[in-house]
């Protein structure tokens, strides 16, 4: 059992938890409530914060009636959310148990199962009605058993044995409205200072909520851009991926985030090389010193990055005569292909140099 470091501490209660994407201490009472009306529970539902406020996790206290044998048990329980909306954990009151069939008490394995499962985004409790998991059979005065019927080989996996309305039940609770809600909350919230803290979590799927709520009206502060362009130059493709699609034309009007941004081009592997160049496509210049950086890379490409560069030189109607003699030095290159991205795109250009002129009438006598 994983105790949260942040959850209140009285003996006799069983806790179990996830990663929390922000640790802290905090003062011991909720800062934010939203009222949350639903089928279930009306309970608000809390936010902690820090003592620097910042948002620690959320949570709602649940009260629901779990019925089986024709007999109901109120549940209740504490859902835990992160500020990203991601489970966090359970807890429950002092003398409080989750029961399966017979009014059987869980054992500590089976709430370690109940904690795995909750923390499953991908299972299909959502999607479906709770008849459909099990393979109900009926008491005898024709109500179905909706927790110790028997349960269906193919969702066996995806409930704790002997609790499969408990399990479903908590499941819907924490990926239904309240999630959306924690989510959306959060969202208004959002500083630069606390997207860069929610980058920083352990948790992959924290850093790429985060990832993709930086919008043009998100400020790139130093540290945030520094966690930016760790992430670009990191193993992670998909985080790699998330990182470069959100940066938009206001982050890249600015020839030192330009600079750093293409400091990671030699560092990337050659996916990651070709998305760096189609988002400077995105801005709206392009920077003397990318420029100049870029320049002594041309000859060393292939075909294919070449071209992608000379694009980009003509989409910032570059016209400086050192780019143009670089590109006139590939007419030499032996590779077709490659000499031809270099001649097709100095003849697109205006030039009196009469080396570059000299270079393509070589190049054209050859044709």
């Amino acid at each position: 059992m994983i105790i949260l470091s942040s959850f209140l501490q009285e003996k006799e209660k069983l806790k179990y938890s996830q990663r929390a994407t922000i640790t802290g201490d905090f003062g011991g009472f909720p800062t934010d409530t939203l009222v949350i009306p639903g089928r279930l529970s009306s309970d608000s539902l809390f936010l902690l914060r820090t003592s620097e406020y910042i948002p620690i996790h959320y949570f709602r206290k649940i009260h629901a009636g779990v019925c089986f044998d024709n007999k109901c048990r109120e549940l209740h329980i504490i859902v835990y959310w992160n500020i990203t909306g991601r489970y966090l954990g359970f807890e429950l009151p002092e003398g409080e148990f989750l029961s399966k069939s017979e009014h059987e008490s869980f054992s500590a394995e089976e709430y370690e199962r109940l904690n795995e499962l909750l923390a499953d985004p991908s299972l299909p409790h959502g999607g479906i009605s709770f008849n459909t998991l099990i393979d109900a059979s009926k008491s005898e005065s024709g109500q179905v058993d909706g927790v110790s019927g028997a349960t269906s080989a193919e969702v066996e996996k995806i409930v704790v044995k002997g609790a499969a309305y408990t399990t479903y039940t908590l499941w819907n609770i924490v990926y239904g409205p309240t999630q959306n809600l924690v989510a959306q909350h959060t969202e208004r919230q959002l500083t630069p200072d606390l997207i860069n803290l929610i980058l920083r979590s352990t948790d992959k799927s924290d850093r790429v909520w985060a990832l993709n709520r930086i919008d043009q009206s998100t400020e790139l502060n130093p540290e945030l851009s520094s966690t930016l362009l760790n992430i670009i130059s990191g193993e992670e493709f998909f985080l790699t991926y998330s990182a470069i699609n959100a940066l938009g034309s206001v982050h890249l009007d600015s020839d030192s985030f330009q600079s750093d941004f293409f400091s990671k081009y030699g560092e990337v592997n050659y996916s990651v090389k070709k998305m760096i160049v189609e988002k400077f496509m995105e801005a709206p210049y392009l920077s003397p010193d990318v420029l100049q950086a870029s320049r002594p890379l041309l000859e060393q490409m292939n075909g294919q990055q070449l071209g992608d560069f000379l694009r980009l030189y003509t989409k910032h109607s570059v016209d400086d005569l050192e780019t143009f003699r670089t590109v006139a030095k590939i007419l030499q290159n032996e590779n077709r292909f490659i000499s031809q991205k270099a001649y097709e795109f100095l003849m697109g250009v205006k030039t009196n140099d009469p080396i570059i002129i000299e270079s393509l009438n070589a190049y054209g006598r050859k044709l």
